[in-house]
């Protein structure tokens, strides 16, 4: 009996920290969660910046995006246990200019602790970051559901923590 146990925790932290390595065109590569989903599509109506990706711990359905800054998407299939994390990137020439000397570095850790509402219109406990590195500049976008787990938490920081961004592509 204490062998199918043992064989039972063990399967269970393999679960938990089984993750999925996904590289992107640009230079850019994350580890995702085991559970996650991840789309390149836009999911909102906003073009500049670029959507580099969006995660969620939920499956995403019919990906329609509508005009501006809010995403219908989320705000329709959104779910009290879940999160989402959306990275995108300022590419336009003189837009990015701009942007770069008033952006932090890119943190070694990412914290995302908002308590109110921010990031694509979505619930409470959902905001936004910006930071820089190698000369790209990012938005970042996140929320998590009221009932969230903290393993949910976790999840999205270690995924950002993993991201990996090359300098840009040289043209």
């Amino acid at each position: 009996m204490p062998r199918l146990v043992m064989l039972v925790v063990w399967a269970v932290a393999l679960t938990v920290t089984s993750v999925s390595h996904v590289t992107l065109p640009r230079g850019i590569s994350f580890a995702l969660p085991a559970g996650w989903q991840v789309t390149t599509s836009r999911i909102n109506g906003v073009r500049d910046p670029v959507t580099v990706f969006t995660a969620t711990s939920f499956r995403l359905r019919h990906i329609h995006p509508a005009p501006g800054l809010c995403s219908r998407t989320l705000q329709e299939q959104w779910r009290l246990d879940g999160a989402y994390v959306q990275l995108t990137e300022e590419r336009d020439g003189a837009s990015r200019r701009r942007m770069l000397p008033r952006t932090p570095s890119r943190p070694r850790h990412f914290r995302l602790d908002a308590e109110g509402a921010g990031g694509l219109c979505t619930p409470p406990n959902s905001g936004e970051l910006t930071f820089r590195e190698h000369g790209r500049a990012f938005y970042l976008f996140y929320g998590f559901g009221t009932r969230a787990a903290t393993a949910t938490h976790a999840q999205a920081m270690q995924l950002l923590d993993s991201l990996r961004i090359e300098p840009p592509p040289r043209h």
